[in-house]
């Protein structure tokens, strides 16, 4: 299989991966435009015939997938190599058809996100309050657990109530994404996390959940709401979550 082909093949299986590309070369064992495919995990598919190399072009590789960031950068003495981040459209699954639901999946509809939409009443998870979006009325956990979920895949979790949270999150959290996020005051929030916990959700999976949600922008708003939630997911996938992270504890932040 020739390199544009597995690239299309593991796009088409929604994986995110680090195609590296030489573009400017001072050595002759490495010549320009040779590819390499590096995974998250430091696997590579093709290499430069140089074990010092690979090396170096693995670790840098890895980090720029942790950063979701694609860029030119000095590999060796006079090597630099292109790390382009591949991966699938990203995907927002909203739970809870709520007021905060509907400006929350249209803004993201206009950032480049496919959007889901769940609710367990027919008359919130309904097509003509979600345009454009793929809307589902049904159980939330039923639902959840055949619906696919993978690394590029955001999950919001704004339900009416902890219970219906709970549900959620007890589906999503064994699943692999690129972000899970949960609404809610913080008595409410540690409440679902704890029980969680005793459902058998590991407490360093739960840790990962981004709330309360949103960047700290002093929302009010369920406009407002939705913007920092928007702003929020868009940072994850174009920066990673640690950035994300880091805004949100960013001096002078309002939660």
């Amino acid at each position: 299989m020739n390199m544009i082909s597995k690239i299309l093949a593991h796009l088409a299986q929604r994986k995110v991966f680090c195609l590296a590309t030489t573009v400017d070369s001072g050595d002759p064992q490495i010549p320009v435009g040779r590819k390499a495919i590096v995974w998250p995990d430091g696997r590579m598919e093709e290499t430069f015939g140089s074990p010092c190399f690979d090396k170096a072009l693995r670790d840098l590789a890895v980090k720029a997938l942790a950063e979701r960031e694609s860029d030119t950068v000095e590999v060796a003495d006079k090597v630099h190599a292109f790390f382009d981040i591949l991966s699938p459209d990203a995907k927002l699954l909203i739970c809870g058809a709520g007021h905060i639901a509907m400006p929350l999946a249209r803004f993201a509809r206009e950032v480049g996100f496919m959007v889901t939409v769940l609710d367990d009443r027919s008359d919130f998870a309904h097509p003509l309050r979600f345009p454009g979006c793929e809307v589902i009325a049904e159980d939330y956990a039923p639902a959840l657990r055949n619906m696919p979920l993978g690394p590029s895949s955001h999950a919001v979790v704004i339900t009416r109530g902890h219970e219906h949270d709970s549900d959620c999150l007890m589906e999503i959290l064994p699943k692999e994404t690129a972000y899970v996020g949960l609404i809610g005051s913080r008595r409410r929030i540690d409440f679902v996390l704890e029980e969680l916990v005793r459902k058998g959700i590991s407490r360093e999976r739960c840790k990962e959940v981004f709330t309360p949600i949103g960047l700290p922008i002093g929302a009010e708003s369920p406009e407002e709401i939705a913007l920092s939630i928007v702003s929020e997911l868009v940072c994850v996938r174009r920066r990673g979550p640690q950035q994300a992270q880091a805004l949100r504890a960013a001096p002078g932040g309002v939660q």
